[in-house]
């Protein structure tokens, strides 16, 4: 851990949050599951209750699927 809870920045902890690593430590597992955040960091133990989103990345990630399973139902009833 080389970096106190205070030293990282905006920028440095959203790249972390992108790589599913611990926004202040940048070592620690993000996720428990596919959309299931962990309680709190394993490596820092930062309590990531306050990253809390709801159902917010489950809307997401059924828009997307949406999108590919019409899409493709619509290419399968021009093509046949």
């Amino acid at each position: 851990m080389t970096d106190s809870p205070a030293s990282a920045s905006l920028s440095q902890a959203a790249l972390r949050g992108l790589a599913c690593r611990c926004p202040r430590c940048g070592e620690g597992r993000l996720y428990a599951g596919f959309l299931t955040l962990r309680p709190s960091c394993d490596v820092c133990g930062l309590d990531y209750a306050f990253i809390d989103a709801g159902d917010g990345p489950a809307v997401f990630i059924i828009m997307i699927a949406g999108f590919i399973v019409v899409g493709a139902a619509l290419v399968v009833e021009m093509k046949y």
